[in-house]
């Protein structure tokens, strides 16, 4: 069977293969979470299930994950609702970003940011719990989980002492609404691979889309391609590459 050199920076996959790998990432993880079957059909116009173990791992990036899941992450990944601007930072995971059509069709960045305004989730005690409990030992994921629950109070408080946690608190300022004042403090950082997404993202979300797709493209060369921030990068510069 030929190889197809859709990976290659300089040839992008079709929206197709990029939606298809997304569906399908970290397929290798699923039966070792949840023992259920290697193959696992999935529907596009439906949605599709989150690999909880995926999920978790591209949620520690930077980090080795806990061999355990938190309490109720599981219930957390499945029953998230749609995120469209999602920072690459500790806590969050990539398959958050489910629903491709707004991004692919009319395509509002105004739209799709975050505006702040959103309440807390209600419930999610055990996670709650999860993260009183492991902040002072790993703040960085604590603190993206409740930005995740909504938590923006408690995600502060266990950044405020942790030396260089600038792209977490500046994804801390994009998922409360000041995505302007975010950007520039990505624009402040020095060049990794988590800067270099959020500067191309919050570029794109916030309609600088033909300035987006250089640091998206410098992104998606510098994450490892087993990453589901790697697919997300370049599904945001296929974006870009649409809209520009």
């Amino acid at each position: 069977m030929t190889r197809s050199n859709a990976n290659t920076p300089s040839n992008q996959p079709s929206i197709e293969s990029l939606m298809m790998r997304f569906l399908a990432n970290r397929s290798d993880a699923s039966a070792v979470e949840s023992g259920e079957s290697e193959v696992e059909p999935h529907e596009v116009a439906a949605g599709f299930r989150v690999d909880t173990r995926a999920a978790w791992i591209d949620a520690n990036y930077a980090g080795a994950p806990a061999a355990q899941l938190p309490p109720e992450w599981a219930t957390l990944v499945g029953q998230q609702s749609s995120a469209f601007a999602l920072p690459m930072a500790a806590g969050h995971f990539p398959q958050r970003v489910k629903d491709l059509q707004p991004l692919l069709t009319k395509f509002n960045p105004a739209e799709l940011r975050p505006t702040g305004t959103q309440g807390a989730l209600p419930a999610f005690a055990g996670l709650r719990a999860w993260i009183a409990k492991n902040g002072s030992a790993n703040p960085l994921v604590a603190s993206g989980l409740a930005r995740t629950l909504g938590d923006f109070d408690t995600a502060e408080t266990l950044l405020a002492n942790v030396s260089g946690a600038k792209n977490e608190k500046a994804a801390l300022r994009w998922q409360r609404g000041e995505c302007a004042e975010a950007l520039a403090a990505w624009d402040a950082l020095p060049d990794a691979p988590a800067v270099l997404f959020n500067r191309g993202m919050g570029r794109l979300f916030l309609g600088r889309i033909v300035e987006a797709r250089a640091s998206l493209q410098k992104a998606v060369d510098a994450i490892p391609e087993a990453s589901g921030w790697h697919t997300l990068a370049r599904l945001y510069l296929a974006v870009a590459e649409i809209h520009g």
